[in-house]
């Protein structure tokens, strides 16, 4: 694990800096409301790129790392992806086309800003076959690859946003949002087809089958959770104006920092690692390399965080988002939860236990948008985090009970 960690080294480097620019040139020119905007945003752009993945995108990791050295069966995994990532995604595109106006209105309050989505709309297809085509590659094993584009990415991620938020302000960072995933394509197709004819078009029941459980799996969280993100963002604005949702999406905003770092660690070593070795031992294994070499750092990155807040906010931030630091020791409290979380859920997808998946995520959707809604009434905007520390809490708590057996029990109980 620290030969995957020294060698995305640099990536990580590259995408917390990239974030910290982001993060600075949002927050310094438009604002806390701006930044909860751009929230809502980026909320639905994940929403859709599911859409348009189907959630395959585990499934994808875990074949692909099974087929690598079957060049039939990769043919046939990635001929049978073009068929169903073509239609899903010519779908999605025409409805939020033909929606764009209720789209705008119930994301941003504006309905002049319909051209956003109809913007995605057309560029979803190139979205899902970029998310495609990246999973293969995570699935193939090619680091050096995947770390290289994940750099370049987040290169032209700044450089495009930096230009389009100086000259055009909060359309122009919205627009950035929206089109990067186009130029993301161009580089995935170009990555792929060295390996493989990217466009080859054949069909495997056998293997639409085997992804569609994977679907199932990753559809109803990949869709619900950028949803409530949404609907609680919207609540704060409501009950507590824009700039406590502002505040709300800045807290947020150092969770992503982070979660980028592990789950890249996740993608790229262990759901590939686990994918390809069903021993419960080699599981036991990666469990306790996870705890004992990662989570001990991380919690004490967590605490310095803490401990200097204030400077931290102030320099990724700017003085008008002072209010979050009142927000970090709960937000930071269920984070210890959901990064404890991530290697039993690349367990959860290795194994493809779908009704553990589902209901899981079901509870964990259902008790955080209730105790969102429940705790800011009571508490105010710290409840939003309150909450997002409780729902963490459940969700890990219920894994663990869950996956009891092939974590604590010996094989013959």
């Amino acid at each position: 694990m620290y030969n995957v960690l020294s060698f995305s080294a640099l990536s990580v480097a590259v995408k917390l800096l990239v974030g910290f620019l982001l993060t600075k040139l949002f927050a310094y020119f438009l604002g806390p409301s701006g930044l909860a905007t751009l929230g809502n945003l980026k909320n639905v752009t994940q929403l859709l790129s599911s859409y348009g993945s189907m959630g395959m995108q585990s499934g994808i990791i875990r074949f692909s790392s099974e087929f690598k050295l079957h060049k039939h069966k990769i043919t046939e995994l990635l001929g049978t992806l073009n068929i169903i990532f073509t239609i899903s995604s010519l779908v999605g595109g025409f409805f939020v086309y033909f929606f764009s106006d209720e789209l705008a209105q119930t994301i941003f309050q504006d309905r002049s800003l319909n051209f956003i989505f109809k913007i995605t709309a057309v560029l979803l297809p190139m979205h899902g076959f970029h998310l495609m085509y990246y999973a293969l590659l995570q699935g193939f094993g090619n680091y050096k690859r995947v770390v290289g584009q994940d750099i370049l990415m987040n290169l032209l991620k700044i450089t495009l946003a930096a230009f389009m938020i100086l000259n055009y302000g909060l359309t122009g960072a919205l627009l950035t949002i929206v089109t990067l995933p186009g130029i993301y394509f161009f580089l995935s197709v170009f990555n792929v087809s060295k390996s493989l004819n990217v466009f080859k078009v054949n069909w495997s029941t056998s293997v639409a089958k085997n992804l569609g459980l994977y679907s199932l799996m990753s559809l109803f969280s990949s869709i619900a959770i950028p949803l409530i993100y949404i609907l609680i963002r919207n609540r704060i604005t409501l009950t507590l104006g824009p700039e406590n949702a502002g505040y709300w999406e800045a807290v947020n905003q150092f969770s992503f920092f982070y979660f980028m770092a592990l789950q890249s660690v996740i993608m790229m070593y262990v759901l590939p690692r686990i994918s390809a070795n069903s021993n419960i031992s080699f599981f036991r294994r990666q469990i306790k390399e996870y705890f004992v070499k990662l989570m001990p750092g991380f919690i004490v990155f967590l605490l310095l965080l803490f401990l200097f807040r204030d400077s931290i906010i102030w320099l990724l931030l700017t003085a008008n988002f002072n209010a979050v630091s009142d927000l970090m020791m709960w937000q930071l409290l269920g984070d210890v939860f959901r990064a404890s979380s991530l290697i039993l859920l690349a367990y959860v997808h290795a194994r493809r236990l779908i009704k553990h998946y589902i209901m899981v995520d079901l509870v964990f959707s259902i008790s955080m948008l209730l105790f969102s809604y429940l705790f800011i009434e009571f508490f105010g905007l710290i409840g939003a985090v309150q909450a997002h520390f409780v729902s963490y809490f459940l969700y890990f708590s219920i894994n663990v009970f869950l996956l009891r057996k092939p974590l604590f029990l010996s094989a013959n109980e």
